[in-house]
């Protein structure tokens, strides 16, 4: 916890008072009282030792000479993130009022006419009801039918009788219906030196001047935030000319000014930021202005002890530049306080605002904590409400052992019965990108498949026909599921973009189950030009998994008249993963050694007569002699003396590290199909180990020994 003194920041006090003795405009960070300061920062946010008094330089607004606040910045620290932010200050032309900030007593008679005065002293409140004269006012600016009619009726009334609610309403109702006539006839206003003319019309816009001035004198004098805020958004969607511009900025002046003084509430700068976010055509200067109402936020976090609130504080940071991380920091940690009492739409909002700033990373005890309000509260959640929720984990590439239970319980309560398809393609999608091997959610997904494939679209059945290849899961179902899945891919066929068609044929291999009926639609001029017709990326992704169903099934189906494609001419770089290289450096004098001979150790080997794909490039090779390491080994070549050695990584095995990979029982596959005996050895295994060169060795000689006595004994 860091404290700051009243002034807010430290050591400022001498400096700040003898600037007050100089002027009698004197500019300043608002002070609050003593019970206000103690907590005013969360822990892990404190302010840093400096500060700048600059005013505004570039700002355009703000530039009336009657002006009350300007900006300063303070550097704030989050963590070891420091950033520079805006900061509101009030001006202060009366001594007196400072000396009541400050909690310093006055020396001066009370009798002195230095004394604030009642008028000082009152801010109009605004009534919580509404009075039946105000009733009858807006019910008249209800029947008007154009900006004009406002303006005579308002002349008829007294201007005691306009009060905050009824300038706000009058003030929408003029805009409204002047946007009203510009989309029903557009270009029949035009701008003039006076302000907007009409050119249907020859009415003076003089009077228009006259009393949206006064309008807004008494929607901004008013101090009521539900009105300031009123009138905001109303102005936001007003194109005032350049002469009325300096209304819009009396507006947001006044806003400024009211959350400097505590007047909004947490809930209330939310909603002004928000609408800040969208005052200006320029975006940045939209993000720019919104951070100056940070501190309206951060001041007040004490007030931020609901759900509701907490919900509408994470609303703004999509809204917020420069301040997001100390705003986001603070919301998060009252979320944690808060959880119990959330429900499913604040959730939502929560996960929607997450994924939408997923750049800024989130916090990973937030996320546990919804996947723990997830799991208590699944029977209340509906099915397009969870799908909501679980594709944001996706998105924000989040995942553990509750969410998985969780998913499980949908998949074996409703299975069947689940009518948003959505979620079930979803969670087969996170299955494939968490590598979440779960027999009850692949099980009662082809259970879904079988009965509802006629209505399936083609995402949710690429989605779900691909995650039991790449997890190398063969359902229960069995022939029927199978059956039933190729006769919709061949039904479809021409539907599916080219990548996706092979990424599921090439999953179907993963497993052994051989699409020869697809063959000719693959290798056909048609699909081809399909094929190099999507964007570069996916053009070489689809090659390279073409040449590895080319060459899968010519090893392992008898049945295929290939190899169809050209054998590669010219080297092509494939990106072997830097660990790997790393690795089979450091293995390479220890497995020497066990061998009894380092020349018959080689690494990062491409296969002859076989595509370049990283399949078909073995980790480490140990050739049976010195002579043999200097030939090339392949699909055409005897095998069966040379022993592969694989590494597999953390990311090759499934989210418990129990069962490989379709693709890495492709690649063991195809090795031992073509002869090689093959070693697997676990990355992270190995990195252990490397600390300790003598169970290294162990490791290793265990591992290399049991494929030779395995060979010794056939």
């Amino acid at each position: 916890m860091s404290l700051i003194t009243k002034f807010g920041f430290p050591g400022q006090y001498n400096s700040l008072l003898s600037r007050f003795r100089l002027s009698p405009a004197i500019s300043s960070w608002q002070p609050r009282p003593l019970e206000h300061q103690e907590l005013l920062l969360p822990t892990g946010i404190r302010t840093l030792n400096a500060f700048s008094s600059r005013k505004m330089s570039g700002y355009q607004g703000f530039r009336n000479p009657g002006a009350r606040i300007s900006e300063t910045s303070v550097f704030m620290q989050n963590g070891t993130k420091i950033s520079e932010l805006p900061l509101v200050v009030k001006k202060v032309n009366d001594i007196f009022e400072l000396y009541k900030w400050m909690d310093i007593k006055q020396s001066v008679p009370l009798d002195s006419d230095l004394q604030p005065t009642e008028k000082d002293k009152f801010i109009l409140v605004f009534p919580d009801k509404i009075s039946d004269d105000e009733k009858e006012i807006i019910s008249g600016f209800n029947r008007c039918f154009n900006a004009s009619s406002i303006f005579r009726l308002l002349e008829t009334i007294p201007r005691t009788e306009v009060t905050p609610l009824v300038a706000a309403h009058a003030l929408r109702k003029i805009i409204d219906l002047e946007n009203s006539f510009e989309l029903r006839n557009p270009g029949s206003t035009r701008e003039t030196i006076r302000g907007t003319k009409r050119q249907t019309q020859t009415q003076d816009t003089f009077l228009r001047m006259a009393f949206m001035t006064m309008l807004l004198d008494i929607v901004c004098g008013s101090r009521q935030p539900k009105v300031i805020l009123n009138g905001l958004s109303t102005v936001m969607r007003d194109q005032f000319p350049s002469d009325l511009a300096t209304y819009k900025e009396r507006l947001l002046e006044e806003v400024l000014l009211c959350v400097s003084e505590d007047i909004f509430s947490v809930t209330e700068v939310c909603k002004a930021i928000n609408i800040l976010s969208l005052f200006y055509e320029d975006r940045k200067k939209c993000l720019e202005t919104a951070d100056k109402l940070w501190f309206g936020i951060v001041d007040q976090h004490k007030q931020i002890k609901d759900a509701d609130t907490v919900t509408a504080v994470f609303s703004t940071l999509p809204n917020l530049n420069k301040s997001r991380n100390i705003v986001k920091k603070v919301v998060e940690k009252k979320a944690l306080d808060v959880w119990e009492t959330m429900d499913t739409a604040h959730i939502i909002e929560i996960m929607r605002v997450s994924c939408e700033i997923k750049y800024d990373s989130v916090s990973q005890d937030l996320l546990k904590m919804i996947s723990q309000w997830l799991a208590l509260n699944v029977n209340k959640v509906i099915e397009s409400e969870m799908l909501a929720i679980v594709y944001c984990f996706l998105q924000l590439d989040y995942m553990d052992d509750k969410l998985i239970k969780t998913m499980e319980k949908i998949i074996k309560v409703k299975g069947c019965q689940i009518l948003e398809y959505d979620l079930v393609s979803t969670i087969c999608n996170i299955c494939t990108h968490f590598r979440i091997r779960s027999p009850v959610i692949l099980e009662g997904a082809s259970e879904f498949f079988l009965l509802n494939k006629a209505k399936l679209s083609l995402p949710q059945i690429y989605s779900i026909a691909r995650v039991y290849g790449e997890l190398d899961y063969h359902p229960q179902t069995g022939f029927k599921f199978w059956k039933e899945l190729e006769y919709v891919i061949e039904e479809k066929f021409v539907q599916f973009r080219p990548i996706e068609v092979i990424d599921l044929i090439v999953s179907f291999l993963y497993i052994e189950k051989y699409p020869l009926n697809f063959t000719n639609k693959l290798f056909n001029p048609y699909f081809l030009e399909r094929l190099h017709s999507q964007q570069e990326p996916e053009v070489f992704q689809s090659r390279q998994k073409l040449k590895l169903y080319d060459a899968g099934m010519t090893l392992e189906c008898r049945g295929y008249n290939g190899p169809f494609l050209p054998k590669d001419r010219s080297y092509t770089n494939l990106n072997n993963d830097q660990r790997v290289l790393k690795m089979t450096t450091a293995l390479f004098e220890p497995l020497g050694e066990i061998v009894g001979d380092f020349s018959r150790i080689g690494y990062n080997i491409a296969l002859s007569s076989l595509p370049l794909h990283l399949n078909y490039i073995v980790d480490m090779m140990i050739y049976p002699t010195r002579a043999a390491a200097l030939l090339r080994f392949g699909i055409r070549t005897e095998n069966s003396s040379n022993i592969a050695v694989l590494l597999n990584l953390p990311e090759d095995y499934d989210r418990t590290g129990l069962h490989l990979l379709g693709n890495q029982n492709l690649r063991i596959r195809h090795l031992k199909n073509m002869g090689f005996r093959v070693i697997t050895l676990r990355y992270t295994k190995l990195d252990k180990l490397m600390g300790n060169q003598d169970k290294l060795k162990d490791y290793l000689k265990t591992n290399y020994s049991r494929v030779v006595d395995k060979n010794k004994k056939k």
